[in-house]
């Protein structure tokens, strides 16, 4: 919703919560859309939230809730208790439902678990949350239409219209199945409706499909869907029996998450984070997701600290070569940084191939040469210009290029290594390459100063 559009609601509900009465404010909320009443509803004060939320529609009820934080569930969870908030449930999403309940504590969740009303529900969502979280097991959805392979089409449209109609539920592909539940084709509703009714729906089903295991990551899930163009995904186990489905608006949900995860852990914080707790959360909260790498950078600083002791007698001899210090780090560092940014991106994407890894760092390495010169080139002409002396040119010239090619072999390597070490690339975050060009640029450009003190001065 935009901004100002957003602002208009929270205004008229205020003022209707302030003036108005209950049925009033009934019929403002369930003639809302769910995700743009979930955002406004997110930022009243506890005891509003929950007056609004009593007020919505049992359908429009889960809908909500679907869509409000881990937080807001928790504290609606806290008030009204498991027995007021299982019905509502039951109406969600089944994955939905168990994304929910994921959030709960262990004891929670078993209640709520055994409380819900609708068995078979009950029995997708405990079957969910048995997967871990991000994996395609963990995103999938249960509701979904199936056909045997053996039906004819006559039945399977009436089994069709009469499931549609009873569950709303979404039609985007008709998967078809054995008798033993094993995914064995795939019919679009097209397909279905011109053959022939006394035909069988094996004979109009497409064999070729493209599938992803209950074990692969939702990265993976999402790939697959984007690549392919599909609007859904089947999702089968080792055995190639159907489990569920993801659909192309839970990718949208999926690459945003894992968008905002690569960002975070690029920028020093801790992977496992929850985006709306760093924002508005507990202070001690962002803490711990910021001070690990924060720590690391500062050890980093710190025997960069030493290095720069170390060599005191250069610094004190050669003042003028030490002010190109801050110069040769800011380059450094901007460079490695960006060659990790473009290579974590072609790992997430798939457009580098590991079994080209020796290419990509050579070409990685020659164009971090060729920059190098290039900035070398000007800021050695400045030395030159500045402080009249040749040789300091050439000493800062010769470094620059030296750690430039070294940031950008760095930012290549390390993700790359990552990557074959089945670790998350962008955990190749900017502030541990920073730190340690930092540590390299100062220890040979300080040495390389130091080797020729006499010449500079």
């Amino acid at each position: 919703m935009p901004v100002e559009a957003k602002n208009l609601v929270l205004e008229e509900l205020l003022e209707l919560l302030l003036h108005g009465n209950k049925s009033e404010i009934r019929d403002f909320l369930n003639d809302q859309y769910s995700q743009d009443l979930a955002e406004t509803i997110e930022t009243l004060n506890d005891a509003d939230k929950l007056s609004c939320f009593l007020l919505l529609d049992l359908e429009h009820t889960s809908d909500v809730l679907a869509e409000l934080s881990s937080e807001t569930q928790n504290y609606l969870l806290q008030v009204l208790g498991s027995k007021k908030l299982a019905p509502i449930i039951s109406q969600m999403d089944s994955d939905d439902a168990a994304d929910l309940i994921n959030e709960l504590d262990t004891e929670d969740k078993t209640n709520l678990l055994e409380i819900l009303p609708d068995p078979i529900h009950q029995a997708h969502v405990q079957e969910l949350i048995n997967y871990p979280a991000k994996s395609a097991g963990g995103i999938m959805s249960t509701d979904f239409l199936r056909l045997r392979s053996d039906m004819t089409i006559q039945i399977a449209l009436n089994y069709v219209r009469r499931h549609a109609a009873q569950e709303q539920t979404q039609i985007y592909y008709l998967y078809v199945v054995d008798n033993t539940n094993k995914l064995v084709g795939v019919i679009s509703l097209r397909n279905l409706i011109i053959a022939s009714l006394s035909d069988i729906v094996a004979n109009h089903m497409s064999t070729e499909i493209l599938t992803c295991n209950v074990d692969d990551d939702q990265e993976t899930v999402a790939h697959t869907i984007a690549k392919y163009d599909l609007i859904a995904v089947p999702i089968i186990d080792k055995e190639n029996k159907l489990k569920g489905i993801v659909t192309v608006d839970d990718v949208v949900d999926i690459l945003k998450e894992e968008t905002t995860e690569d960002i975070y852990q690029s920028s020093g914080i801790t992977q496992e984070t929850e985006p709306d707790k760093l924002i508005s959360g507990q202070i001690n909260y962002a803490l711990k997701a910021r001070f690990p790498w924060l720590l690391l950078t500062l050890v980093g600083e710190v025997i960069a600290v030493f290095i720069i002791s170390y060599h005191e007698k250069s610094i004190i001899s050669a003042p003028i070569a030490i002010s190109f210090m801050p110069l040769l780090s800011g380059l450094s560092g901007n460079v490695g940084g960006q060659t990790s940014t473009i290579v974590v991106r072609g790992l997430v994407t798939g457009d580098i191939d590991l079994k080209n890894t020796f290419k990509y760092i050579l070409r990685e390495l020659k164009i971090g040469f060729l920059l190098g010169l290039i900035c070398s080139f000007i800021t050695g002409a400045f030395a030159w210009m500045q402080y009249g002396t040749a040789f300091l040119g050439i000493v800062v010239a010769f470094s620059l290029t030296v750690t430039m090619s070294f940031g950008v072999l760095l930012g290549t390597a390390f993700p790359i290594l990552l990557q074959y070490l089945k670790k998350d690339p962008a955990a190749a975050s900017s502030p541990f390459i920073t730190t340690i060009l930092d540590i390299f640029t100062f220890s040979f450009y300080l040495t390389m100063v130091s080797l020729t003190l006499k010449h500079i001065n």
